[in-house]
């Protein structure tokens, strides 16, 4: 605050120290009209001396004021120059109406002695002509409050025109060092560099401070320096993590040794993408068919939080949300999955996470490996055959329903089959989630007619004219039979498609018979019988013509 005192008044009025706009503040109508007699005298000294508005010190430190005279202030040998014929610094001043002056303590007066409670302790650092600072050390609690400054200021031209100010600063001295002041960036983003300043309305070079930055394990701090506005700063360049969001920036005042520190903290708010992005699979990465699989992408922090989630399998999306649920399905969930997670810095992919759905063997079958038709005494190759995972570990083989022993491995082989192992087979693979059977398949085993043979249907004795009925038996066939070659003498007699033979006996028809049967695969021929046909008897007293035999040969 500035209080200026204009040649023909008795009152002061108030100019503002802060920033100047048009014309002059403050200043009433009837004042004016003094004014215009004073060419730029008020409005370009206004005001006549830069301070700062406020200062903080504490007991047992020092107060360094700083002042400086405005260009319109300076020597008398500048003519254009105002001058100062009178200076003093005042401690809680106060306008006294009655003797149209100010009233206080004063701590320095020019071309005065320094009162002897302040001796030792005031110092005025400045002049007439460009400086007006003032130091106080081992300052007490008592001289907290406002310190002004008093100027009387004439015109070299008009010297019986004088203009006298005070100009106040505010001085709070505290018992111990106020905290400082941390200045940091409103949004601070992970990987941008960034600068946090510390600073204190405090300097004084008779009582040294250090601002120190603690707690961030990196930076760069730069020196301590004093600016000109009576402050101390320290100011640290930094580029932020994602650690350090959430974690505190503190900056500490030390004095000299002996006396207490005090330190402000500010909470830093890092804006980073997502970390540490991640599948979590519950309950495990491999499961079994049918079991219930939940996946969750998990980040270890996100600011601000992630606002989207999607999924992939095998690098083809999948679904959108942070929990991905399903029955695990064998082949059709097995696979690689991934996640991403977004917020508004960017998209921050998980590494895959294989996921491993273990089944019991599943759509088993046997194959006939060698080919079809099977004939006895051929190799023959059964396969069991399925999808498992993981494989199978062993196989079972039945016949008939009956386990076939010694054998368990996926191939089932005959190397010379034979008739007793035709009939159903079937096999249970196994792996350690589980076993399942397959469906039967017949093993159909071809050959050709075996113990084939013929009988004879007639009595012992055959006669003249009977008929002879021979049956060609044949003891198996795979496939039936398809037809009989018969034979007498060993010469081709007749072809049938049944397996009986007749005809009427006559003398000419006795003989060596045999049957051959024949199917898909082969023929056998059946021993020959004899076949003797008798006479056929004569009425009584007529002599017997002759006699046919029958008797069975072997050959």
């Amino acid at each position: 605050m500035l209080l200026w005192v204009i040649a023909g008044t008795d009152q002061p009025f108030a100019l503002s120290s802060a920033p100047r706009r048009r014309g002059c503040p403050g200043v009433t109508m009837r004042r004016l009209i003094w004014l215009l007699f004073l060419p730029g005298f008020l409005c370009q000294c206004d005001p006549p001396v830069e301070v700062p508005e406020s200062l903080i010190a504490w007991t047992g430190a020092c107060l360094s004021i700083p002042c400086h005279y405005q260009a319109c202030v300076g020597t008398p040998i500048r003519t254009n120059k105002l001058i100062i014929s009178s200076l003093a610094w005042y401690l809680n001043p106060v306008y006294d109406s009655e003797k149209k002056d100010f009233s206080g303590t004063i701590l320095y007066k020019h071309n005065a002695a320094i009162s002897p409670a302040f001796a030792g302790r005031v110092r005025f650092l400045g002049d007439l002509e460009r400086d007006c600072s003032l130091q106080l050390s081992d300052l007490r609690a008592s001289e907290n409050g406002s310190y002004g400054l008093r100027l009387i200021i004439s015109n070299p031209k008009r010297k019986q025109e004088e203009k006298k100010s005070m100009t106040r600063i505010s001085v709070n001295v505290t018992a111990s060092p106020p905290a400082p002041q941390i200045q940091a960036p409103g949004e601070l983003r992970e990987s941008i560099p960034a600068q946090a300043v510390c600073s204190i309305a405090y300097y004084c070079p008779d009582y040294p401070i250090t601002l120190t930055w603690v707690s961030l394990g990196h930076g760069t701090p730069e020196p301590t320096t004093r600016m000109d506005s009576g402050r101390t700063q320290s100011s640290l360049t930094f580029t932020p993590t994602w650690q350090d969001h959430g974690t505190s920036l503190t900056c500490r005042l030390s004095p000299p040794a002996g006396t207490p520190s005090s330190e402000s903290s500010v909470v830093l708010d890092v804006k980073y993408a997502p970390q540490g992005v991640q599948v979590k699979a519950t309950p495990g990465e491999t499961i079994r068919e049918g079991d219930r699989l939940v996946l969750m992408c998990v980040t270890k922090g996100s600011n601000p939080p992630v606002s989207t989630y999607n999924w992939y399998k095998d690098s083809q999306w999948l679904h959108q949300g942070q929990r991905l649920e399903f029955e695990a399905k064998g082949d059709e969930h097995s696979g690689s999955y991934h996640c991403e997670a977004t917020n508004e810095i960017r998209t921050v992919p998980s590494p895959a996470l294989r996921i491993d759905v273990q089944y019991a063997p599943k759509d088993v079958r046997v194959e006939l490996v060698t080919g079809s038709p099977i004939q006895e005494g051929t190799t023959v190759v059964l396969k069991c055959s399925c999808r498992a995972h993981p494989p199978v570990s062993s196989y079972t083989w039945y016949r008939n329903g009956q386990h076939i022993p010694e054998q368990t491995q996926q191939e089932l082989r005959f190397d010379k089959i034979h008739p007793n192992q035709s009939g159903s087979h079937h096999c249970k693979p196994q792996n350690r989630v589980g076993m399942s059977e397959s469906p039967a398949i017949t093993v159909d085993i071809q050959y050709p007619p075996k113990e084939v043979r013929i009988t004879l249907q007639n009595p012992q004795r055959i006669r003249e004219g009977d008929v002879v009925t021979l049956n060609c038996l044949v003891g198996s066939s795979n496939p039936p039979v398809t037809k009989y070659m018969w034979y007498k003498d060993d010469s081709w007699y007749q072809e049938t498609q049944e397996r009986v033979l007749t005809f009427p006996a006559t003398k000419e028809r006795s003989g060596s018979y045999s049957c051959e049967a024949q199917n898909a695969i082969g023929s056998r021929q059946s021993p020959p019988v004899s076949v003797a046909v008798q006479c056929k008897l004569s009425p009584p007293g007529f002599p017997v013509e002759g006699l046919l035999e029958f008797s069975p040969q072997v050959g």
